[in-house]
């Protein structure tokens, strides 16, 4: 079965629109963190006036997307083996998200978390499984 993906060179594009996504959503989450200790927070309000809550929620946004270019670009061998590993990958990745979820809304009833968390952590953790399943390859 012939699968459609991405050329080879989208992965170089998924990664630099994830990482220009992530550094800037997440330098406000890591000053947020960082004065959250203090009460004065007004050395770190310029950041804030820069950026609106839509505008870094665009760049969370933006960082997934360039997680899912590289997750749907072909490796530079591309056969049927890995077709076969992106599947495993995925099936795993499922079970694992689907265990997470479950057990957090059993342990944490009204547990109060945006979907980009999970989104996140399914692709991430698909990365993560491929990764792993095609080094054993």
């Amino acid at each position: 079965m012939k699968v459609k993906m991405l050329p080879n060179w989208c992965k170089k594009l998924g990664l630099a629109v994830f990482f220009i996504g992530f550094i800037i959503s997440g330098f406000k989450g890591f000053m947020d963190g960082l004065t959250a200790s203090t009460s004065n927070t007004s050395t770190f309000d310029f950041f804030e006036n820069l950026c609106s809550k839509s505008v870094l929620h665009l760049f969370e946004v933006l960082a997934i997307i360039g997680m899912v270019i590289y997750m749907f670009s072909k490796e530079k061998v591309e056969d049927d083996y890995i077709n076969i590993l992106r599947l495993e990958s995925f099936q795993l990745t499922s079970l694992i998200g689907l265990l997470i979820t479950i057990t957090s809304y059993i342990a944490y009833g009204n547990l109060n978390l945006n979907l980009d968390y999970f989104i996140n952590l399914y692709l991430m953790f698909y990365l993560i499984i491929f990764a792993i399943k095609k080094r054993n390859y």
